[in-house]
C-alpha cells in the first residue's frame, strides 16, 4: 500500500498533462501512486499519459466511457486509490518537488488527518503570487468549516493532504456531468470527519491561471451546478450548528447576486436558486436579516428589478443570455 495516492482528473489537457506528471513523479517522497482518470478526452491526453506509464510503474490510467465531468472523475479516482493519504492535483497544475514530503511529515508528526498548505498563482506573463490558507478558528470540524466560509481557507481540494477515511468512510455526494464547485461539496463533507487539521506556511502547489475556463465561466448551466453545490454546503453547515448554517446561506446569496450583477437573466437566475432550495432566502425580510439593512435592500432591489442592476453596475452588466 503506498503512503500517498496522487489523484489527477484529466480532460483535453494534452498541452499540460506532461508538465503536471513530471512534477508529480519528481517528488522527493517516492512512496506514491499516481492515478489519472481520462474523462473521455478528444485530444492526445491519453497518449501522453501512456508514455509516462511506460517509464514509471507508479502511474495508472483509468478511462471513462463518456465525459462524466470532474466531480465523477474524482469519485473514480478515490475509489481506485490505495494510499494511506490522498492528494488531488489538477492536470494543468504542478506541485513543488518536496510537496508530498512536507505534507506527509506534518501529518505523521502532528497525528493529523488533514494537512493544509499554501499555493502560488502562476500567470502566463511569468508572475507568481503566493496565496495563504489559514485556520484562525480552530483545527476541528467547526474551525475548518468557518474558515472556508470566511474565505480564509480556500475551498479547493489541492494543496491539501487527506487521510483516506475522510473521503471514504462517509463519502460526499458525487454528481455526474458536474463541472463547477464540486470541490466545495467534497471539501465541506470531508471536514465533517476531521479530528485534527494542521495548516503550514509552505507553498507546495502551483496553480496556473490560464486554461481555467470552468473556474471563471458564469453561464447559467454552471450556475445551476454552483447552486446545487451551495445547497449541499448549507446542509453540511447546519448539521454543525445554526451559526455556520446562516453563514452558508449568506455564501449562497453572494453567488446569486454575483450572477445577476454579471448580466445573467435575472428571472432565470432566481428560478435556478429556487429550484435548489433557496426560495426562503430571497424575501426582503430574509435578505435584511442575513445581510444587514443597507446590503439587504440593495440585494432585494437588484433581484427584483432589472433596471437597478444596470443602474448600479453600468452598461457592461446589460442582461444577456
Amino acid at each position: 500500500m503506498p503512503k500517498i495516492s496522487i489523484l489527477i482528473p484529466a480532460y483535453n489537457v494534452e498541452n499540460y498533462i506532461a508538465r503536471c506528471l513530471e512534477s508529480v513523479l519528481g517528488q522527493t517522497f517516492e512512496d506514491i501512486e499516481v492515478i489519472v482518470v481520462n474523462d473521455c478526452s478528444t485530444d492526445g491526453t491519453r497518449g501522453v499519459v501512456k508514455e509516462f506509464i511506460s517509464r514509471d510503474p507508479r502511474v495508472k490510467l483509468i478511462d471513462h466511457e463518456e465525459n462524466y465531468g470532474v466531480c465523477w472523475a474524482r469519485k473514480t479516482l478515490v475509489e481506485a486509490s490505495e494510499g494511506e493519504y490522498l492528494m488531488f492535483v489538477d492536470s494543468d497544475d504542478t506541485i513543488k518537488p518536496n510537496a508530498c514530503e512536507r505534507l506527509y511529515s506534518e501529518a505523521i508528526e502532528n497525528d493529523a488527518d488533514l494537512v493544509i498548505a499554501c499555493y502560488e498563482l502562476c500567470f502566463s506573463d511569468g508572475r507568481r503570487v503566493a496565496e495563504t490558507n489559514k485556520l484562525n478558528h480552530g483545527n476541528d470540524t467547526r474551525g475548518i468549516v468557518k474558515a472556508m466560509l470566511m474565505d480564509e481557507l480556500k475551498r479547493y481540494l489541492w494543496a491539501k493532504l487527506y487521510m483516506r477515511r475522510l473521503l471514504v468512510d462517509n463519502p460526499p455526494e458525487y454528481l455526474k456531468h458536474f463541472n463547477l464547485c464540486e470541490d466545495e461539496i467534497i471539501s465541506f463533507t470531508a471536514a465533517l470527519n476531521v479530528q485534527k487539521a494542521v495548516c503550514i506556511p509552505d507553498v507546495v502547489y502551483e496553480y496556473y491561471q490560464f486554461g481555467k475556463s470552468l473556474t471563471h465561466n458564469t453561464n447559467l448551466k454552471l450556475f445551476g451546478n454552483m447552486m446545487r453545490a451551495r445547497a449541499v454546503v448549507k446542509d453540511v453547515c447546519f448539521s454543525v450548528d445554526e451559526e455556520l448554517g446562516k453563514m452558508a446561506e449568506v455564501y449562497a446569496l453572494k453567488g446569486i447576486h454575483f450572477h445577476i450583477k454579471a448580466g445573467k437573466d435575472r428571472k432565470e437566475v432566481l428560478e435556478i436558486a429556487r429550484k435548489n432550495g433557496f426560495s426562503g432566502l430571497l424575501s426582503f425580510h430574509s435578505l435584511v436579516s442575513h445581510l444587514g439593512l443597507r446590503k439587504g435592500i440593495t440585494y432585494f432591489l437588484v433581484m427584483r428589478f432589472s433596471f437597478v442592476s444596470r443602474l448600479l453596475y453600468g452598461k457592461q452588466w446589460e442582461v444577456t443570455k
